[in-house]
């Protein structure tokens, strides 16, 4: 890449062929729920949502550690804001 341009982040940029090794059970139940064409979608969600988490967890440990741990109503009130946006997905994968 150029000095100018930017690495595409997690989820982005043009899909790479990856061979990766599964026990046949973890395979079998992957394309019982994805069927054969959905499982590289299904892997890369799987992947990318771990990516997410684990740089989170990074990020909150760094701010941590910067500003000190996070208190009871802190984490009560960032507790309570993920509740009701996990509401509002699951209203609309319901709705369609």
């Amino acid at each position: 890449m150029t000095e100018d341009s930017v690495e595409p982040g997690i989820g982005e940029g043009p899909a790479k062929a990856l061979s990766v090794s599964l026990p046949e059970g973890t395979v079998r139940a992957l394309r019982d729920r994805a069927g054969n064409r959905g499982v590289s979608a299904l892997v890369a969600a799987a992947i990318e949502e771990h990516l997410r988490n684990q740089a989170t967890r990074e990020n909150l440990a760094e701010f941590e550690k910067e500003h000190g741990a996070f208190t009871t109503e802190e984490r009560q009130a960032a507790a309570d804001v993920w509740s009701a946006a996990e509401g509002r997905e699951s209203r609309w994968r319901e709705a369609g």
